[in-house]
């Protein structure tokens, strides 16, 4: 009697389990500009990191937060240096990488930039070391525009961030990472990966919170690299 009881509450679970709604990501937010469409559109892709808080961050912070305020900063901070004044469209992916790259794509997004944040392996949020940190911008191997922006993104934001320790590098290969970046390899647009500042020194972190210059930076580059349509 106990073991049929056992196999019926064992279906049971297994027919609850089988018919559980997967997860509803996040839908992407849209932003038409304030005046005059220029003709652009712009995808910005935070930070996603399932364990976001505890990658090493300093004073209670989280690298999906901090892209995240970034992203939307820049994009609508009405301070007229952001996007939609510059007179971009712009998306902000909310959902996984995939959809990223399969919005963007739709889209027909024109750059697209993943906003992420850096860090080291041991953390000393007490360093006061500005060469040992810095703005780390990627680009795909075979992307001469890529490369392109990647350089403007180092100019702009790279020379605001508190780190000296600024580089471009190519994807896949050292002393990025040798793991292809979907983001870069597998969108339609121009892109570049922003791994900006290290979230894990206090100088570095308190920058990236405090959004408003990362923020102004990312949208002077990107309105450089564009000529300022």
């Amino acid at each position: 009697m106990q073991r049929a009881l056992r196999t019926a509450v064992g279906a049971l679970a297994a027919a609850a389990a089988w018919v559980m709604p997967a997860p509803v990501q996040a839908q992407d937010l849209l932003y038409d500009p304030y005046g005059t469409w220029n003709g652009y559109r712009i995808y910005l892709s935070p930070a996603r990191h399932d364990n976001a808080g505890s990658r090493g961050e300093c004073g209670g912070n989280n690298e999906n937060n901090l892209a995240y305020d970034v992203a939307y900063t820049t994009t609508t901070g009405d301070n007229g240096y952001d996007f939609r004044s510059r007179g971009y469209k712009v998306r902000i992916g909310r959902g996984t990488v995939s959809t990223a790259i399969s919005n963007s794509n739709t889209w027909g997004a024109h750059i697209h930039i993943p906003l992420h944040s850096n860090a080291v392996q041991t953390p000393n949020c007490a360093s006061t070391s500005a060469s040992s940190f810095g703005t780390n911008i990627i680009y795909y191997y075979t992307s001469t525009n890529g490369q392109r922006l990647a350089g403007r993104l180092i100019y702009w934001p790279g020379y605001y961030s508190p780190g000296t320790r600024d580089y471009t590098c190519k994807n896949p290969g050292d002393p990025c990472t040798t793991i292809n970046l979907g983001e870069l390899s597998q969108t339609s647009a121009v892109a570049a990966y922003s791994e900006t500042e290290f979230h894990t020194w206090n100088t570095g972190v308190n920058w990236l919170a405090n959004e408003l210059p990362w923020a102004w930076s990312i949208a002077e580059a990107v309105d450089e690299y564009l000529g300022y349509p």
